[in-house]
């Protein structure tokens, strides 16, 4: 046999767009049928704006979730390792390069004294946020915080 001839067909513009073979073609008697909405009945896809503002709530609600549940338990916040880390260490600033033994209960000590301290300067400086007239906890709250309780108050 010999080679083939191709035969060139006329180019015709076709009416309507070329399918693709992956895609199969609706059926031409039927097309896929949309459910009617009732008009009371609220749009199911919200809005940009709507969905950033109830995102924004969400946040705000899982935040203030999170700060209630923290209120309720009495546990350690900070990780036992690592404060012990850095007790040891500014202890061995202070000691010369001694590495003295510590207790587990006296490090559990230090570290809710230390917790303690913490949240209620925290608080402090959030109410002088809020009397500025701001929601933000900037470090020139805490600053100042430090700086009204004095010496007593921790500013060593």
């Amino acid at each position: 046999m010999g080679p083939r001839r191709k035969t060139r067909t006329p180019t015709r513009r076709p009416s309507s767009p070329v399918r693709t073979p992956s895609r199969p073609s609706p059926s031409p008697r039927r097309q896929p049928r949309t459910p009617a909405r009732r008009p009371s009945s609220p749009d199911p896809r919200p809005s940009r704006s709507t969905s950033r503002v109830g995102l924004q709530r969400r946040r705000r609600f899982l935040w203030l979730k999170e700060v209630k549940n923290l209120q309720k338990s009495t546990d350690l916040l900070l990780r036992k390792k690592p404060f012990s880390l850095v007790v040891r260490e500014i202890c061995g600033k202070f000691s010369r390069g001694v590495d003295l033994c510590w207790q587990a209960q006296a490090l559990l000590a230090l570290q809710e004294a230390a917790e303690a301290f913490l949240v209620h300067l925290f608080e402090d400086a959030y109410l002088l946020s809020l009397h500025a007239g701001r929601v933000t906890l900037f470090p020139k709250d805490v600053q100042l915080t430090r700086r009204i309780r004095g010496i007593e108050g921790g500013l060593g």
